[in-house]
């Protein structure tokens, strides 16, 4: 049951779909929508290398970078507000300062679903992380998560990436469980590289969707998921991609799984984490 929806108020080209994604969620459960703004002084003042001599006009471009932050928060405020009027969605909205990521994380503890933009995150016309941010709080373990493109895109129909693993079951049922979308035409795939048999995987996972009335099709891909899982959610007309995410430590980093983050580094699609 989906009851309360937490959507990013980035900043980005991704947050006016982020924000139409949400509003036609909460109309769809009765839901209330929560937009969350974050702050972030000390990425906002970091300016990088100050020259003798430059740090009055250091800190002159500070507050600059600042004062801007906040206009473009402004802004993203009451399109979100507007948004929800026009649609007669209840809303609330969340001003939050300090480490975006932590702040993020704090918020997604009390709702039902997190939406945020596939690449960027509360960046506010001033900071350009290329979505690294975006990938750390999912790799923290952000889930269930809708991440969105800038174009806004319907959804109605998906493509479930499925290779038995305990973390790939625990996408699918909660892509059927959580009942966020009504049942739709849904393609399962098992892609190169499964432990088991792909065809009993894409049998036993059929049976699990139709159970949920999921009208479901089978796809077999003789190539590595890496390689193919975009080409084939594309070749499919799937509106969503449904994964799981992992994350795993390498020299001491939080990374996702290759597929998941060259998933959410080059989708054009929504995509739909669990874990």
């Amino acid at each position: 049951m989906i009851k309360r929806i937490l959507v990013a108020l980035s900043g980005t080209p991704c947050t006016p779909s982020a924000i139409a994604h949400g509003v036609q969620l909460a109309k769809e459960h009765n839901a209330e929508l929560s937009g969350v703004t974050v702050i972030d002084p000390d990425r906002l003042q970091d300016v990088g290398p100050i020259p003798i001599g430059g740090a009055a006009a250091a800190h002159e471009l500070a507050e600059h970078r600042v004062h801007l932050a906040e206009e473009h928060i402004e802004e993203a405020i009451a399109q979100f507000e507007t948004a929800c009027g026009d649609a007669g969605v209840t809303n609330r909205v969340l001003r939050e300062s300090g480490d975006s990521a932590e702040r993020l994380l704090a918020d997604w503890r009390y709702h039902d679903l997190t939406i945020i933009g596939l690449r960027g995150l509360f960046e506010y016309g001033v900071l350009h992380d290329h979505g690294h941010l975006a990938l750390d709080v999912i790799g923290a373990g952000l889930r269930p998560l809708l991440a969105v493109s800038e174009e806004h895109r319907s959804i109605n129909s998906a493509m479930v990436a499925y290779e038995g693993s305990p973390l790939s079951a625990r996408a699918m049922k909660a892509y059927c469980m959580l009942g966020i979308w009504k049942p739709m035409p849904t393609t399962v795939t098992c892609f190169l590289g499964q432990d088991e048999d792909a065809n009993e995987l894409l049998s036993d996972a059929a049976e699990y969707l139709e159970s949920h009335t999921y009208p479901t099709t089978k796809k077999r891909v003789e190539e590595k998921p890496r390689n193919a899982i975009l080409k084939t959610m594309e070749s499919v007309n799937a509106d969503l991609l449904v994964m799981g995410a992992a994350k795993r430590t390498r020299l001491g980093r939080k990374l996702l799984g290759d597929t998941a983050r060259f998933a959410l580094e080059n989708s054009t699609r929504p995509i739909f984490l669990h874990h």
